[in-house]
């Protein structure tokens, strides 16, 4: 996966020291998500330990940051623009997290407190690197990028 999104992005001559970073997050974190998933949670629950809902929401939790900095890196502009994809994502997973109240899985609110504050997490370190290497701006501020 990452080895065809670099490939893109030099290809199209698009591949800065942003996008080299948020390719870094999101795939270290989609790495860390199925890890997890293949061992960690089956290995809590074999063991019927208690880790604070963390096995059950760890799929949230990175995936959220996975899919945040792999949005960025294929479609983040290094402007304000990327706040509104960074909205759009975390926005959109928890719509997807709240269609299981009007369908046959369980709705799950650690799911939804999880994708929050990985959202917010995310917004924070992209904040932190996008005043380094791109042009600084605030989520609120409209006419930066334009």
């Amino acid at each position: 996966m990452a080895w065809g999104v670099r490939r893109y992005l030099i290809k199209r001559s698009g591949y800065t020291t942003l996008k080299k970073i948020t390719l870094t997050i999101g795939a270290s974190a989609f790495f860390l998500t199925e890890m997890a998933r293949s061992f960690y949670r089956p290995w809590i629950y074999a063991n019927d330990i208690d880790d604070w809902v963390v096995a059950d929401t760890i799929g949230n939790s990175l995936g959220t940051v996975t899919a945040v900095f792999m949005i960025l890196t294929m479609s983040g502009r290094g402007t304000s623009w990327d706040w509104r994809l960074v909205g759009i994502v975390i926005a959109g997973l928890i719509g997807y997290e709240m269609l299981n109240i009007f369908s046959d899985h369980p709705f799950d609110q650690n799911d939804v407190i999880a994708t929050l504050i990985f959202g917010l997490i995310s917004i924070v370190v992209y904040a932190r690197i996008l005043a380094r290497f791109g042009t600084p701006a605030m989520p609120c501020d409209e006419s930066a990028g334009k």
